[in-house]
């Protein structure tokens, strides 16, 4: 479950190939060929570009105003975050954006018009250490400001296995425990507004697995899987959006788990080269990516919690059979979040007692 004690250097990575075994990668054949046409001729006139123009034209023209709000993004250095921050701040809102990176965040800032960059407010966080997102939490307490909307974008997907200081596979946390961590943390010190909004920024690989435990936390680098563990993570957030929103709708706030389509991103080529090789043309842009985040903050519908959102409308939770089958409950997947995230703050608490 766990990696064992903390690793002193930080991180440490193990070789690994998908749809291999021990490092030996298998030639493609005939089924693998045939499995990978099928599955680009049915989700990409869908989750590409085309698809997005396509939809767009039945879309009501809107300019949202979101003047007066406070805004939380994660993963808000680049890609679909700092499209996310950049529209919010453009139509009035004030933005704490999150990520690992001071100067990529400044960068970001930078490079938009001074009105709306002086609505941003940078905060240096490493989403992947529980450590980490403590001292957030510390920091946005003090400030006391309640945020009306929280994107809970960042989310990664890596073919190495790597292990964090604190012994969880590093995309666990980026994309699943410290979501829970971040979100469980603003609402237990009610720094959530009046009626706020959760997005959750899921991803269509999802719909490779069913809902589980088994695949959350792969520390062991013969059973890791990038793409099935990104799945599980993603599929876990489904669970939690609708944790959050039995909380939030009695006060008429809510949380939505949504996935904005193949979005060129950095992310995406250099996690996926050959899929962003063959798509690349064809990949959404980050503000199109980012639309239906922007647009369930502005419009707030009421079909929230496990509702899947993809382009304004919700879809489908299973789109293959061998999904709807769930492998752990809601509960189970929460109680592992749960014990891990307890856990982790425990030890935590007692290093720092230690250092005093």
């Amino acid at each position: 479950h766990r990696a064992g004690a903390f690793a002193a250097s930080g991180t440490l990575r193990f070789p690994c190939y998908m749809g291999a075994r021990r490092g030996v990668i298998r030639p493609m054949n005939l089924t693998d060929l045939t499995k990978i046409l099928g599955f680009y001729g049915r989700f990409t006139p869908n989750y590409s570009r085309t698809g997005y123009w396509f939809r767009r034209l039945g879309w009501k023209a809107s300019k949202p105003d979101f003047s007066g709000q406070h805004w939380l993004v994660t993963g808000a250095s680049g890609g679909i975050g700092a499209a996310i921050v950049a529209r919010a701040a453009e139509a009035g809102a004030t933005v704490i954006a999150v990520a690992r990176s001071a100067e990529k965040l400044e960068a970001a800032r930078a490079a938009l018009p001074k009105d709306s960059a002086s609505r941003i407010e940078a905060e240096v966080c490493d989403l992947s250490s529980i450590a980490s997102i403590a001292e957030l939490l510390k920091r946005l307490q003090a400030d006391g400001r309640r945020i009306d909307v929280l994107q809970n974008n960042v989310g990664v997907l890596f073919n190495t296995l790597e292990i964090t200081a604190e012994g969880f596979e590093a995309t666990y946390v980026t994309n699943l425990l410290g979501q829970y961590q971040l979100t469980e943390g603003l609402l237990a010190a009610d720094l959530l507004g009046a009626k706020p909004v959760i997005v959750n920024m899921a991803s269509g690989g999802l719909y490779n697995v069913p809902q589980n435990t088994n695949l959350l936390n792969i520390t062991d680098p013969k059973r890791y899987g990038g793409k099935a563990v990104y799945a599980s993570h993603k599929r876990g957030q489904i669970v939690l959006s609708g944790l959050w929103e039995a909380r939030l709708q009695q006060q008429g706030g809510h949380s939505y788990v949504m996935h904005p389509g193949w979005v060129r991103t950095e992310g995406v080529r250099k996690s996926l080269p050959v899929f962003y090789k063959i798509q690349k043309l064809i990949l959404r842009s980050t503000a199109e990516g980012a639309d239906t985040a922007l647009w369930l903050a502005a419009e707030r519908p009421h079909d929230a919690g496990r509702a899947i959102w993809f382009d304004r409308a919700v879809r489908s939770e299973h789109v293959f059979p061998h999904t709807v089958e769930a492998k752990a409950s809601d509960n189970e997947v929460v109680a592992f979040l749960q014990r891990d995230l307890a856990e982790t703050i425990t030890t935590l608490a007692v290093s720092e007692s230690g250092d005093t």
